[in-house]
């Protein structure tokens, strides 16, 4: 068992090539004629070319994947990467000879999943036994998933027989420490539609693994929109939420959003405010999601409308043919001052053939409140449910076709609202801590489906890919807008009254793409597609008196107006993209996207504004984006990048009759991002490294303005952001993660907006702080036999912002804060229990600021506050 000991040991404590192991491996280099062929026959060319041991897990590596050719003088770092290129998988070194390919999620797994006390064997293909072994009887002890393909000629002296000389790590290893990882983890992303590695991308972004946002209990966008560089979230309370990157908004007032969302391979962004698109970003339970990734800065090429400023993506798993898998999550929380929650997740994984399963994840939680009205006698009251289901279909009829069919529903619902309501200028509380008065209660429900039919097709000299979407979205909310509009209602009936509104914005939309790309690693990668998105959307308001004495909704069947806002969207785009291999380690890329949209507007007013009103209005717009960028690869775990990119958000259709003074259509808003930055990956994959600079110009920026008494939407002034945005982690000790990233945004007006906006050159940007950072601590080791413990604090910062911009008055600056959160437990092969206690020193933090009344600002604020101090407790079994 000598040689299974010193491979799982190696493994175990190095898990991958020291630094002059890689240096030497960097150094040396081979003639190689690998044809293109199956990744499983190209790996054993592979290694009888190099003499080098080359391991792969079985269920990892299939001849499904076709790959290469590699043909030249090539490093095996070099050769490895090129072959793995068009792929998910990665690679770790055994030690200086032996190399092993698996998933990046295996990384992690792999202690977990077998022990060195399994009566397992280790398979060999190949000729010649494992280097250094005895014997075939000592393949005992290592897992039966590991494969070696070997050189016919190989001999026992090119691997060594010494175990690491680390020897605590060695001996942690043995005895069980399993959970915590060697090496930090390296996450697949799909950002420029191709699947590679975070750091191989040229361009700053973020990916954070489902098993990391669990973790951290990170299910909202608002548990982890702090802990990513750059992302800034303007929240309306449960009603909805803004996503912004980069500085790139004009407030909770915004015409369009402008950071794309995408789930999977379909874009779920409504165009235009009636339709609300400023505020519906999905807040999806991230409950078994493989992963989220945001991309900064400009998305326009290949994901077309609305990432003007960067693209949010959820990535849910695949259904797995493989085998059976469960996994059932349940806890419990309270909040501070507040009510208590719970939470109620699930995911079953069922094979239905070898090549098809069924993969299906529900869940029901609630979000307890912790805001008080005195006037009405009821406490807690913006508690919020989520409730939904997501189910996968996977079908491969052949090894180069496979149909995936995926379906979301989540129903998210409030009791009221989160506001604390707060003086103007110094924030400080009317009524006292997390307290609001209001004449009725403002409950809420939104609901997303979503409907996705995906076809990848390896055509062997292309690779097709169809993606067919349906998606709906629907609010009915009630908001009391008594302060700005009570004292007119009271005067119409001659009694003290308050003013409620019904609304009910939705959109539904028909989505298209089709692109088709070049297959292998070639010196020229190309991909060329094209979209289309049929959207209908709008809202439905009705405006109701309230009775102030008896705080009830009056004449339900006679309302005082009402208001129907349709809007159609019709988009068509084509979009190229070709990346060229200079040499080996420098390529450039460039890519353009024209897309053309055509939208019709109605709006029909009744009751209070007179008699029925009705008008529309059409319009029509072209956009052109661009991107290009360019990389040098100094070595395989060191990158230089330079980047230049265009986004743009769609004009559309004015919302009043065209005059003189009104246009009748606004236009398309647009930026230009240039960026350079670094990514590498030392000490042997313990440290890495992130560092990017940028500078948007943003023109024709959309706003809400009052000309001529009417308030329509213009284009008006421009803007600028620069930044610097940083991401650092290091893996000290096995077990000991730390983490340090962050971002500074100075983003500002170069040219005023209109004078009703009141935007001066030089005023900073809504929302946005100057200096937003995060830093975390993860700790994990073993306790006795299966069990380990694990111990993790994470502490974020936001600096000051500044809240909408006003017509008169000034602007009201939003003080920063720090947020602490600790988690620890205990982790066994199956069951892992943790506690959490989340804003432990109980800091009121203000998420975001906009009046109450029609006073310039100068009235009455409410405030949207974080939660108070949360502790809770979950349980999860994993099967």
């Amino acid at each position: 068992m000598r040689m299974a000991t010193i491979v799982a040991a190696a493994l175990f404590t190095t898990g991958g090539l020291t630094a002059a192991e890689r240096a030497q491996a960097s150094i040396t280099h081979y003639e190689l004629n690998i044809p293109r062929q199956p990744l499983d026959t190209a790996l054993q060319d592979l290694a009888q070319q190099t003499g080098l041991q080359v391991g792969r897990f079985s269920d990892a590596v299939n001849g499904d994947t076709v790959v290469g050719p590699v043909t030249g003088n090539y490093s095996a770092d070099q050769a490895l990467k090129t072959l793995l290129a068009p792929t998910r998988l990665t690679y770790r070194a055994l030690n200086q000879r032996a190399i092993i390919v698996l998933r990046p999620e295996d990384v992690a797994q792999l202690p977990a999943a077998k022990t060195l006390s399994d009566n397992s064997s280790l398979e060999v293909t190949g000729e010649g036994p494992v280097a250094g072994d005895s014997g075939a009887s000592d393949h005992k002890s290592v897992w039966s998933r590991l494969h070696l393909a070997q050189s016919s000629n190989q001999t026992n002296s090119s691997v060594s027989n010494s175990p690491s000389s680390n020897s605590s790590q060695t001996d942690s290893s043995r005895t069980g420490e399993s959970n915590t990882p060697v090496r930090l983890e390296e996450i697949i992303v799909s950002a420029e539609k191709r699947e590679e590695s975070s750091l191989d991308v040229p361009m700053s972004l973020t990916a954070l693994s489902g098993d990391q946002l669990a973790r951290s209990q990170s299910y909202r966008l608002e548990d982890f929109v702090g802990k990513i560089p750059g992302l800034t979230l303007i929240s309306d309370g449960p009603l909805g939420s803004q996503l912004v990157i980069r500085g790139l908004t004009t407030g909770s007032a915004a015409v369009n959003s402008s950071v794309a969302t995408y789930i999977d391979e379909t874009p779920y962004t409504a165009v235009g405010p009636w339709a609300g698109s400023s505020v519906i970003s999905p807040n999806l339970d991230t409950f078994d999601m493989q992963r989220i990734e945001v991309l900064r800065g400009p998305q326009g090429t290949l994901y077309g409308a609305n990432a003007l400023g960067g693209l949010l993506k959820y990535v849910s798993n695949a259904p797995d043919p493989s085998g059976f898998e469960a996994k059932a999550e349940t806890g419990g929380s309270r909040v501070f001052s507040g009510g208590t929650g719970f939470d109620v997740h699930g995911m079953v994984n069922v094979p239905l053939a070898d090549n098809a399963a069924l993969r299906v994840v529900g869940y029901t939680n609630y979000y307890p409140g912790f805001i008080d009205d005195p006037s009405r006698g009821v406490d807690d009251i913006n508690g919020s449910r989520f409730t939904g289901f997501r189910a996968g279909l996977l079908y491969s009829p052949t090894a180069n076709l496979s149909f995936r069919l995926n379906a979301f529903y989540q129903d998210r619902s409030w009791d009221d609202s989160s506001n604390e309501d707060v003086n103007p200028g110094t924030l400080t509380p009317i009524y006292g801590n997390r307290l609001q008065e209001r004449l009725i209660g403002q409950p809420g429900d939104a609901k997303t489906q979503l409907y996705n039919f995906t076809m990848n097709w390896d055509l062997e000299l292309a690779k097709l890919v169809s993606s067919t979407s349906y998606s709906n979205f629907r609010i009915h909310a009630t908001n009391d807008l008594s302060i700005e509009f009570g004292p007119l209602v009271g005067s119409i009936l001659g009694v003290p009254s308050g003013f409620a509104d019904d609304f009910r914005p939705h959109d539904q939309a028909f989505t298209q793409e089709v692109r088709l790309s070049s297959a292998g690693e070639q010196s020229l990668q190309w991909q060329v597609g094209g979209f289309f998105t049929n959207q209908s959307g709008g809202d439905v308001e009705h405006f109701f008196p309230v009775d102030a004495t008896t705080r009830t909704t009056l004449f339900e069947n006679l309302i005082l107006g009402a208001v129907n806002l349709p809007v159609h969207y019709r988009e068509f785009a084509g979009f190229a993209d070709l990346d060229y291999h200079i040499t080996p380690t420098v390529d450039v890329d460039v890519g353009g996207r024209y897309s053309e949209n055509h939208q019709a507007f109605q709006e029909t007013g009744t009751g209070i504004f007179g008699a029925v009103a009705s008008f529309g209005t059409n319009s029509s717009q072209g956009v052109a984006t661009y991107s290009t960028d360019v990389r040098w690869r100094v070595t395989p775990d060191n990158m230089l990048y330079a980047r230049i990119a265009s986004g743009f958000v769609p004009g559309g259709p004015n919302s009043v009759v065209a005059t003189a003074d009104v246009p009748p259509s606004y236009a398309s808003s647009t930026t230009v991002n240039y960026e350079a930055g670094i990514k590498s990956s030392l000490l042997d994959h313990h440290f890495i490294a992130e560092l990017s600079a940028f500078h948007i110009d943003w023109r024709k920026i959309q706003l809400q303005a009052v000309i001529g008494g009417l308030n329509q939407f213009v284009n008006g002034g421009t803007a600028r952001s620069d930044g610097v945005e940083w991401n650092f982690a290091y893996l000290p000790i096995n077990g000991l993660t730390l983490n340090f990233n962050g971002a500074y945004t100075h983003a500002y007006l170069t040219h005023a907006t209109p004078a009703s906006v009141n935007g001066r050159v030089g005023d900073r940007l809504p929302a946005v702080p100057l200096v937003a950072s995060a830093i975390s601590a993860e700790y994990e080791r073993s306790l006795f036999g299966d069990y380990s413990g694990f111990a993790a604090v994470d502490w974020r910062f936001t600096g000051s912002r500044y809240s909408n911009f006003t017509a008169t008055g000034p602007r009201q600056n939003m003080p920063s804060f720090n947020i602490f959160d600790l988690r620890a437990g205990v982790r066994a092969r199956v069951w892992t229990f943790a506690l959490y206690a989340k804003n432990v020193g109980n800091r009121v933090a203000i998420n975001y600021v906009q009046p109450e009344a029609l006073s310039g600002g100068l009235g009455p604020q409410s405030a949207v506050l974080y939660a108070p101090r949360t502790v809770g407790a979950t349980i999860t079994a994993d099967f």
